[in-house]
């Protein structure tokens, strides 16, 4: 099961920076119009689950966070100049109302459109960085160690989640610790302990800042199926009445790259971000819509943190 598949590559590895410039060209000629994410990810041809990431890892900004600072940063370019009113300046760039407008420049910039109009320069790199998480892989362009994969087909599995919320510090171990803290006591309550293969955890969006509030991961439990060896056969099993918090995720069959974490979890989003940054684009695999995950080899509380162990499982075509 774990022999080296051949997954679709593209045509070539620099092709990803062109599809994520095609993503943002669209965005800077649209600025006036409703833009779906859906939608850049399709001009990308990149699936849905991972045009984010892969944006973010490239640009340092999120999707989000990008269409945020070409809007406001084209209407202070407009503000500047005379005559337009502040009601089209707002609408050339995507905003309902002058009032809108306003209010995210003050949320944004700590600014107002008279301010702007007074010759006031907005602090952008204060924008850039409420919204960089910590980061130390190496950037793009920088060397970086080589990452060398083991490849496995796993079958199709469901997992029963439960969501936590909330990037602390430019990490999510807060928000996975709330979820688990109502999985675990969930499972141990339906005496489904024992039947629990694997633990895992998979972030459905990508994070807007260091300290975003709203951001979730799904962390789950998988029973009968073991993703290593992809041996078994995944379960649902019943547990009376299901508590509210938790839900059935599914991840389809298919292909990963699986990668191997060592030490403690807060290192986990390096490790992600020199995937998309360094890995995808230089092999030019592509990859399935279809979240990602991590799976824990050993359990935290009785392991030290310098002797975890995390495989992270990216899904190729």
């Amino acid at each position: 099961m774990n022999a080296r598949p051949s997954p679709t590559r593209l045509h070539a590895p620099l092709r990803y920076l062109e599809l994520l410039s095609r993503a943002a060209s669209h965005v800077n000629a649209h600025l006036d119009t409703d833009l779906d994410a859906q939608d850049l990810a399709q001009r990308a041809a990149m699936s849905r689950h991972h045009f984010h990431r892969i944006f973010h890892a490239y640009f340092g900004l999120t999707v989000g966070g990008y269409l945020g600072w070409r809007r406001l940063r084209r209407a202070c370019e407009l503000l500047a100049e005379p005559g337009a009113s502040v009601l089209d300046v707002a609408q050339s760039v995507g905003f309902a109302s002058a009032q809108a407008l306003a209010k995210a420049m003050r949320r944004e910039l700590d600014a107002t459109p008279t301010d702007v109009r007074a010759g006031f320069r907005p602090d952008w790199d204060a924008y850039f960085q409420r919204r960089r998480i910590p980061d130390s892989a190496p950037a793009c362009g920088e060397s970086a160690p080589p990452l060398h994969p083991r490849w496995t087909a796993a079958p199709a599995f469901d997992a029963l989640c439960a969501t936590g919320r909330g990037m602390h510090a430019g990490t999510m171990v807060r928000a996975a610790g709330e979820g688990f803290g109502q999985l675990l006591p969930a499972l141990e309550a339906a005496n489904l302990t024992q039947r629990l293969t694997h633990c895992i955890a998979a972030m459905p969006e990508e994070p807007q800042g260091p300290q975003d509030a709203h951001c979730r991961i799904w962390c789950g439990a998988v029973f009968g199926l073991r993703l290593p060896d992809a041996q078994g056969e995944s379960q649902r099993p019943r547990m009376g009445r299901r508590p509210a918090q938790l839900h059935w995720r599914h991840w389809p069959a298919g292909r990963y790259a699986v990668f191997t974490h060592a030490g403690p979890y807060d290192g986990l989003h390096n490790l992600w971000k020199s995937i998309y940054r360094h890995w995808v684009p230089a092999t030019g695999f592509r990859l399935r819509d279809v979240p990602g995950f991590d799976l824990y080899l050993n359990d935290p509380r009785e392991t030290p943190p310098e002797q975890l162990r995390t495989e992270l499982y990216l899904p190729v075509e």
